[in-house]
């Protein structure tokens, strides 16, 4: 009885992170469209603080990019981000800040993936089967990853980095499966190389430029879109359908299983 009681307060907890994390995502993707000065004023304000911590942003680049990595939190937390910022206006200082913050980075990104990627062999897919949903992370997702996995363990691990749900599932997922710990490192080195100096050095652009991208912000955003909507149309309509089929399938037989338990 109390295991159930936790089971649901932990059920609970995790949809009104849910919530409240779909509603900054909302809400700062609003600011930016129509008032893009509050933006400014807060990236101001960053810069200024992150000057004022000196050599104490290579402890938060590394601290981001491991929290990035872990399942659930990595999802939760905008350790990215943060990264974009700290790396971008400290990176901007000099060519040995920039160098340090990539190693940093680097070292932070290998050491998330890796404890990912042995909690995945300790606990094992049940542990997704059975909470997975909790954050997203239904059996149809699971089927997914699992496949591209599969078919492409190499390139999941590595360009999975550049996406926040990815960059904190495929780790574990990938130890869960039982991908070879030699495969995984050099997956893991490289992926991790390659994501942090691409999001650092993304990050000096933005910082150099934001006021610039703001005033564009909602050009850009229309266009990326319009140009998933027309990709998933032309390219991805039968995967996509495919997809939604199977969804709704797991919705259906997740709701018969919850009547015959009662």
């Amino acid at each position: 009885m109390q295991k159930k009681l936790i089971l649901k307060i932990s059920h609970i907890f995790f949809q009104i992170l849910n919530f409240l994390f779909g509603a900054l995502v909302f809400a700062l993707v609003a600011i930016a469209l129509f008032k893009p000065s509050w933006i400014e004023l807060f990236i101001s304000w960053m810069e200024k603080q992150i000057h004022l911590l000196g050599s104490w942003n290579y402890l938060i680049a590394f601290i981001s990019s491991i929290i990035e990595s872990f399942p659930v939190i990595g999802v939760l937390v905008p350790g990215q981000q943060i990264m974009l910022l700290v790396g971008g206006f400290f990176g901007k200082l000099g060519h040995l800040q920039l160098g340090y913050m990539i190693i940093f980075a680097i070292i932070g990104a290998l050491i998330g993936n890796a404890i990912g990627y042995f909690l995945g062999k300790w606990y094992g897919i049940d542990f997704l089967e059975r909470y997975g949903d909790w954050f997203g992370l239904g059996r149809t997702e699971l089927k997914y990853l699992r496949k591209q996995i599969e078919k492409n363990g190499a390139w999941f691990v590595i360009l999975g980095k550049f996406h926040n749900f990815t960059r904190a599932f495929i780790p574990f997922i990938a130890g869960s499966m039982g991908m070879h710990t030699g495969k995984f490192w050099i997956y893991n080195i490289i992926g991790s190389i390659l994501w942090a100096g691409t999001i650092i050095t993304l990050g000096v652009v933005f910082v150099t430029y934001y006021k610039t991208i703001l005033s564009y912000f909602s050009y850009v955003l229309a266009g990326l879109m319009i140009g998933l909507i027309v990709y998933v149309y032309f390219f991805k309509r039968e995967a996509f359908m495919a997809y939604m089929k199977e969804k709704e399938q797991e919705i259906e037989d997740k709701a018969r299983e919850a009547k015959e338990r009662k």
